[in-house]
């Protein structure tokens, strides 16, 4: 029985499919054709390794918001804590592994001088693509 599990486990690895827990993202902007911004992020567990692909200015900027969860959010609340903020910035080409992630989280990613903030200020975090990890 157990040869009959890991001949599965086998083939759906050689298909393609990930282990429970993780989840892939992109963030790629263009203006006339050139990247301005790419951005790639995987998330195993609780640990997210953050790639800055490209950047026009050179350096991404990274912003991590913890989010509570829907059960304990306050009516009209806001969704993200905006006290447990974690910002750093990588060059092109570099890569950072971030550790303990909170259950629910929000990553936003901008190339300017001026960070991700205006990106995680007007972002919900329903509409974030990586709210729940």
């Amino acid at each position: 029985m157990h040869y009959l599990v890991a001949l599965i486990c086998l083939v759906l690895s050689l298909a393609g499919v990930e282990g429970y827990g993780s989840q892939s993202h992109a963030t790629r902007a263009r203006v006339n054709g050139v990247d301005v911004i790419y951005s790639r992020t995987r998330i195993v567990a609780d640990i997210a390794d953050i790639t800055c692909v490209r950047s026009a200015s050179g350096r991404c900027h990274y912003r991590l918001l913890a989010c509570a969860t829907p059960g304990t959010r306050a009516a009209g609340a806001s969704g993200c804590d905006a006290d447990s903020v974690r910002q750093f910035v990588l060059a092109s080409g570099a890569s950072r592994d971030v550790a303990g992630l909170p259950a629910r989280f929000m990553l936003c990613v901008g190339a300017g001088g001026d960070g991700a903030g205006a990106e995680c200020d007007t972002l919900s975090a329903a509409r974030s693509p990586l709210t729940g990890w």
